[in-house]
């Protein structure tokens, strides 16, 4: 169920899990046909689960959770865009907003072993280069 979920929603691309990941529950990454898709297995309460993360600079970013029973949880994804405030005290505060909400997404994804960044995902988390939480670049 997993695997077919993944190659439907992948599928105007040919992008599938590797069967060897999948049968062992391995994570991993795909960087194919402009995306940057990371993954890993887990399980919780409600079952068996892939997670997975994908950019593709053409689109919003999507992070997902698809349980082995055919459920699917939208999980929190960095923000590309954001409104602009009518005045400049709103406007820093919709700024501050953005920013802590993608840092703290993009420690999540870190925590969660996520560790390869587009330059989009970079700049959308206000990373400088400087950052301990950023890791690889693809």
């Amino acid at each position: 169920m997993i695997g077919d979920y993944f190659a439907r929603t992948f599928a105007t691309w040919h992008i599938t899990l590797p069967e060897e990941d999948l049968r062992q529950r391995r994570a991993g990454f795909l960087a194919e046909a402009g995306w940057l898709i990371q993954y890993c297995f887990g399980s919780d309460d409600s079952g068996e689960f892939l997670d997975y993360y994908a950019a593709h600079r053409m689109t919003d970013d999507s992070h997902v959770r698809v349980y082995e029973d055919g459920r699917v949880v939208a999980l929190p994804a960095l923000i590309g865009m954001r409104a602009m405030g009518a005045t400049p005290q709103e406007e820093e505060r919709l700024e501050r907003e953005y920013v802590a909400h993608n840092r703290e997404v993009a420690q999540a994804l870190v925590d969660k072993g996520f560790d390869r960044f587009t330059i989009n995902m970079a700049l959308h988390a206000g990373f400088d280069g400087s950052d301990d939480v950023m890791g690889r670049q693809e």
